[in-house]
């Protein structure tokens, strides 16, 4: 093809499967900004297959017919299937609701303030529901009528009884007042629940709780269910009426303990189980209904206690179609069951971080043991392994896609982060948190002795240090060839932890000077740069105090990065900040908490060249006055969450120049008696509608 030729086609010609191919690898916010280009390509985003990845969230606004943003999504051409309305308030949404009741299949209320009646008219508008989530909604289940047929605020329950039929995933997480009856009454309507999620909920296992409030000894089918308690008895006989298609079950953060076994009675075909926190539960227990459940494909024991390597051996043996693995927070787990692991031929993701007794030879002679084309999830943080061990994850996972090193401070070295770096090429999601070993070298890939002698050759000046201490010696004979010399006279009284900290000061002294007078070049460069992880979307940086502005400019060059943590690291400035805004265009969270060098004018660049920041994270950060304020109003058009504790040059008509951010739903900020969040909200609600 010519280049006339070339030149006139143009993006929006190509045919609508092309497009639709090269939007199937984008994000959320990259699909919003491919549709703003042109109209052809906003029309392939009304493509089903783009509205089954989008839920609306309302976040702490008042919804009304008559105000924004109910009146926004009800003028938009676009048609949406999932709803998420978290810490609303509800005005008249009546048509609203009838507007989303033409495509909505999935409906999540968290914390919503709204009585039985305004929940009647909702559900009644919507008629193609797939999925409800009710969490934390206290005053819809406090009076108790809910659904009840002899309450005169209930209308006719042959017209809910329609919409709520094709519900398959029930969620009612951390409902205080929920009660048998209401379950009962609830769940009546959904006769093929196939996901039940009861996390957090106040169920009462104790026989003696149910014997005092199902006093007569019929039958339990003959007996009216409870308007005042939760048991665990009259869950089993709403599971035992769903067995058929009940796939999910999750009870993580309640108290069941042996109770789990009766479940084995009910002949349940669970693919996924949730039991996190449970623990009540103890190793037989878990083992005998593992045993009944072999379809199970994920399954999450986090922080159960019990947990331990006879439950781990038998877990591989009865339940070899694992896909999913949580098993994070169980001290009990030694290497002597990790080695097992390499046994689950489909396991896509594990968690074993915070697992006390486990080291670098479970994880060697386990699931790193050989190649696994396998896993893509991976999480060892807060773990005691060493560098042979990262080594071995980085040769033989090489197709991992998110891997957590958090706090592994012997193992997570240069050299190790190199081998990740060099291997793990598909990586989307990297945590080194508090990996305090780590210097620009492991994630650049560069030579620090050699710029060391860079900086000797140019000629710089000599700092004050330099006079005042002799070059430090790492060897005898260094230290024996200064015998004799004038610096020899020279006594230092450091202790060992000041002499590290004088090193660092000197290795931080040579990548200042050499990143001011620009003697880094290509050749510097001798291992892996973390550049090469194209994909990479989020890096976790907090606590890797030894970072300095030459991985920034240098190494964090990624077009797909949306989330950057980079607290507590404080050699990073302004020079770093904005090299790496330009060339990491996509953040939307962005941390950079305690870091002592940021000023405001790091924030007015940062803010200026991040269109997309959500999430900004500033606590601690001394220098920075009302001036960042300004940049953040002025800048940031889409910001959500702010966190400015410590930062009390900035409080001043705090509460009135924020109001002027609509998208701001978070703020966190030390407690003082001139504001708090409800008060904040409340003025933005009156300022916005």
């Amino acid at each position: 093809m010519s280049g006339l030729e070339y030149g006139l086609h143009r993006y929006d010609d190509l045919p609508l499967e092309i497009v639709l191919k090269i939007f199937s690898y984008l994000g959320y916010s990259d699909l919003q900004a491919a549709g703003s280009t042109c109209q052809r390509w906003h029309a392939a985003l009304d493509q089903t297959e783009f509205n089954q990845r989008t839920r609306v969230c309302f976040s702490k606004v008042v919804l009304s017919d008559q105000l924004s943003p109910g009146v926004d999504l009800m003028r938009c051409e676009r048609r949406f299937q999932h709803f998420l309305f978290e810490d609303v308030t509800l005005g008249q949404v009546k048509e609203l609701m009838r507007f989303m009741g033409r495509t909505a299949q999935s409906l999540a209320l968290d914390n919503v303030d709204l009585n039985d009646k305004q929940f009647y008219g909702m559900l009644g508008v919507l008629p193609h529901l797939h999925s409800l989530s009710l969490k934390r909604c206290l005053p819809l289940f406090m009076s108790g009528s809910f659904l009840d047929s002899y309450n005169n605020s209930c209308p006719d329950l042959n017209d809910l009884a329609s919409n709520l039929a094709g519900i398959k995933e029930l969620t009612l997480c951390e409902n205080r007042y929920l009660t048998d009856a209401i379950l009962m009454r609830l769940t009546s309507f959904m006769p093929s629940l196939e996901a039940i999620n009861m996390s957090g909920c106040h169920i009462a296992f104790h026989n003696a709780i149910h014997r005092r409030f199902y006093p007569a000894t019929s039958s339990s089918d003959h007996v009216l269910p409870s308007e005042s308690v939760l048991t665990f008895k009259f869950i089993l006989t709403i599971l035992n009426l769903q067995r058929r298609t009940l796939r999910v079950l999750n009870f993580s953060h309640t108290l069941i303990g042996q109770a789990l076994l009766a479940l084995c009675d009910l002949n349940l075909q669970l693919q996924r189980l949730y039991l996190a926190g449970c623990r009540q539960l103890n190793c037989t227990t878990i083992r005998n209904f593992l045993a009944t459940q072999p379809q199970l494909c994920a399954l999450d024991l986090s922080a159960t206690m019990c947990v331990n390597d006879e439950n781990l051996a038998a877990l591989v043996q009865t339940n070899p179609q694992l896909e999913h693995l949580k098993v994070n927070g169980c001290p009990s787990i030694t290497n002597a069951g990790a080695i097992h692991l390499a046994k689950l031929k489909r396991l896509k993701s594990l968690d074993i971080s915070n697992c006390d007794n486990l080291t670098s030879s479970g994880i060697i002679e386990g699931i790193a043991s050989e190649e696994n084309p396998v896993i893509q999830e991976l999480n060892v943080s807060y773990l005691r392994i060493g560098e042979e061990c990262i080594k071995a994850i980085a040769s033989n996972l090489r197709c991992l896609r998110s891997l957590h090193l958090n706090l592994c401070v012997i193992g997570a070295t240069d050299e190790a982060i190199q081998s990740v770096i060099g291997q793990l090429r598909w990586l989307r999601e990297l945590s080194l948190e508090h990996c305090s070993g780590l210097t620009d070298a492991a994630l650049t890939g560069i030579n620090i002795s050699k710029l060391e002698m860079t900086r000797k050759q140019s000629g710089s000046q000599v700092s004050s240090m330099d006079n005042f201490y002799p070059p430090y010696s790492y060897t005898l004979a260094e230290r024996d060839s200064l015998a004799g010399s004038l610096q020899s006279i020279k006594i230092s009284l450091r202790s060992k932890a000041e002499d590290e900290i004088f090193r660092d000061a000197r290795r931080k002294q040579a990548m200042l000077a050499a990143y001011e007078m620009n003697l880094i070049r290509e050749d510097d460069f001798e291992g892996h740069n973390i550049q090469q992880l194209r994909g990479l979307r989020s890096l976790n940086l907090r606590g890797c105090n030894k970072i300095s502005d030459v991985s920034l400019k240098y190494g964090l060059k990624h077009i797909e990065l949306t989330r950057l943590m980079l607290s507590n690291c404080q050699q990073i400035s302004l020079l770093g900040m904005e090299a790496m805004a330009s060339s990491c265009p996509s953040i939307e969270e962005l941390d950079l908490s305690d870091c002592y060098n940021i000023t405001d004018k790091t924030i007015q660049v940062v803010t200026a060249k991040l269109p997309r920041l959500k999430a900004l994270h500033i606590s601690g950060c001394s220098q920075l006055t009302e001036h960042t304020l300004d940049a953040i109003i002025t800048n940031c058009s889409c910001l959500q969450t702010l966190s400015i504790y410590r930062c009390r040059s900035m409080y001043q008509d705090l509460e009135e120049r924020l109001s002027g951010v609509k998208t701001l739903r978070n703020l966190n900020m030390d407690n003082l008696t001139s504001i708090d969040n409800a008060e904040f909200f409340r003025l933005k609600k009156r300022l916005d509608y």
